[in-house]
């Protein structure tokens, strides 16, 4: 092959791989990431990511408004009688629908001091109950886990998840068990805490949860 050919065939050769990397790039874009909760989020930030009326499934409406979570205890395994390790502080809302209090929504947010004690309280809160265990239809978080009928108690769901050092569950009695809404729920909750702790006003919904 003459020079003026090897250097040709160089030059092609080097556009071609050029065009591959571009196309891997395209085709590969990079995923937002999760943003685990790091910060140590004060109490008034957990409340203002706490979801509202308005801000949950439609029917749902806010029941004694938002709460904040004085005992550790309620963010651990039902019957414990002391607060998980680590535990700094938490908060919760509740929800009626219709205005029954016969079905019956909380959204639960505990921190911790370090994600290693958000992950062992976590396992403690989600339960034994293996059997009963359902995988979320995407993954929340770093971990997530949808539990039904705990404790034999029909038309019930759990919706775990941790993220960093923060743990959420989003608890539905009534209306035949809405998994689905207990699952949009917990994912709006998530990105309020990502949006307080970017700095920004939380204005997720889990109408545009449920878009997705």
């Amino acid at each position: 092959m003459s020079r003026t050919g090897t250097a040709a065939l160089v030059a092609l050769l080097g556009i071609a791989a050029l065009t591959s990397c571009s196309s891997d790039n395209s085709d590969s874009p990079a995923q937002e990431s999760d943003k685990p909760i790091t910060k140590q989020l004060a109490q008034g930030e957990i409340s203002q990511a706490l979801p509202g009326t308005g801000e949950v499934i439609s029917g749902w409406e806010s029941y004694k408004g938002k709460r904040v979570t004085s005992e550790g205890t309620y963010c651990t395994a039902s019957g414990a009688s002391a607060a998980p390790k680590g535990w700094v502080r938490g908060g919760s809302a509740w929800f009626t629908y219709n205005g029954s209090t016969d079905n019956m929504m909380d959204v639960a947010v505990c921190l911790y001091d370090t994600a290693e004690n958000s992950k062992s309280a976590y396992a403690a809160w989600r339960g034994k109950e293996a059997d009963k265990e359902q995988k979320l239809k995407e993954t929340v978080g770093e971990e997530s886990v949808l539990v039904a009928d705990p404790g034999a108690s029909e038309d019930t769901f759990y919706a775990f998840s941790r993220s960093g050092n923060v743990n959420i569950r989003v608890k539905i009695e009534g209306t035949g068990g809405d998994s689905t809404g207990a699952q949009d729920v917990l994912a709006t909750t998530l990105k309020r805490l990502q949006q307080v702790q970017d700095g920004e006003r939380p204005t997720a919904t889990a109408a545009e949860q449920a878009k997705k």
